[in-house]
């Protein structure tokens, strides 16, 4: 669910187990999307739709996107391989890891205990249908729920609503038709926003998933629950759709992709306030600015020197302009070493 560096700030009051994996191979699922292939190390277990942090042990390089990342998990806990997915961007992450040799080995991370009320995996009320709205490379931990469901012959009926630009974009989407070929309680509906543009001939569904396209294939639209992932614009879209509908927050569960970034609280929390820092920085030239006039141009009026009387406002905007660009370069610089810092502790949130 891409999400910038630092350390996931809710691991650090909770207990995380730790693992090598031993990288085995990718492959091509969609245009720019891989599946990366790992040996499942022993003592890790997971349910499916939950995800886990990867960190590149002694990269070759590096960037501010630091060097780690949160990734749903594609396999289920059935199957005997640990299988990542994400698509390709032009981040030294994925460079380093488009390089990668069968046999070099990450480091994987999963939180320990109990799964919080709310998670996103499958719910355990069969008696609820589960309702997937997903886009993109969101699909990952739906997949992964489809899966499990179908392997441990849970009696959950299930409905996917996959939205891509084109097939070629859709990851998984031949493997879950087939799915639901061979499954009656699966229903596929996927959907192309650009078919227009695909090199292969579109029957299904066009448009962006909305109310009427749900209600044409759901009956009962407050019994299930919901299960949305995509790129956050994409799942807050679909949240509003959904209370619209009369849909129970209850039985709303979200995971957003942004930039594959996976939406928690910890993270979101240390945004936050580094989003602010702009503002905050500004702050203190306007304050040092106020302080300049009061007390420096005193002193500068009792020494008689006049190259700022702060008599006109051609003076404040010059001390305005260099405090801007005081504030614009610390900020600059707190950035880089922020990432820095975080890398040195060799751990990202994000996807």
């Amino acid at each position: 669910m891409q999400h910038g560096p630092g350390l996931h700030m809710g691991l650090m009051a909770k207990k995380i187990a730790s693992f090598e994996a031993v990288y085995k191979g990718k492959r091509k699922v969609a245009e720019g999307t891989y599946e990366f292939v790992f040996e499942r190390p022993e003592g890790l277990h997971f349910s499916a739709g939950q995800h886990v942090r990867m960190s590149l042990i002694d990269p070759p390089e590096t960037d501010a996107e630091g060097d780690n990342r949160f990734f749903s998990i594609v396999s289920t806990p059935q199957e005997p391989d640990l299988v990542l997915a994400w698509r390709v961007r032009d981040t030294a992450f994925k460079r380093v890891m488009g390089r990668m040799q069968p046999g070099e080995k990450v480091l994987v991370q999963k939180l320990l205990g109990e799964r919080p009320k709310g998670s996103f995996v499958l719910h355990e009320d069969t008696t609820k249908p589960a309702v997937f709205i997903v886009g993109g490379i969101g699909i990952v931990p739906a997949y992964s729920m489809i899966k499990d469901t179908i392997q441990r012959n849970l009696p959950h009926k299930l409905y996917l609503f996959y939205s891509n630009r084109r097939p070629e974009d859709a990851p998984y989407l031949a493997e879950l038709q087939e799915l639901a070929i061979q499954n009656p309680s699966l229903k596929v509906i996927a959907t192309m926003t650009e078919p227009e543009k695909s090199a292969q001939a579109w029957q299904g569904e066009a448009g962006f998933i909305n109310r009427v396209m749900i209600e044409k294939y759901v009956d009962d639209l407050h019994t299930p629950v919901y299960y949305v992932s995509g790129l956050s614009e994409m799942v807050k879209a679909m949240q509003a759709v959904l209370n619209e509908m009369g849909v129970s927050k209850e039985n709303i569960l979200a995971e957003e992709f942004a930039g594959f970034k996976m939406a928690h609280a910890g993270d979101a929390h240390s945004r936050n306030w580094k989003s602010h820092l702009p503002v905050v920085l500004i702050a203190l030239a306007i304050v040092a600015l106020i302080i300049l006039h009061t007390g420096a141009g005193a002193v500068l009026s009792h020494a008689n020197l006049n190259i700022f009387s702060f008599n006109g406002p051609s003076a404040y905007l010059v001390v305005a302009l260099i405090l801007a660009l005081i504030a614009f370069k610390l900020f600059i610089i707190f950035k880089f070493k922020h990432g820095l810092n975080f890398r040195h502790n060799k751990k990202k949130t994000g996807k």
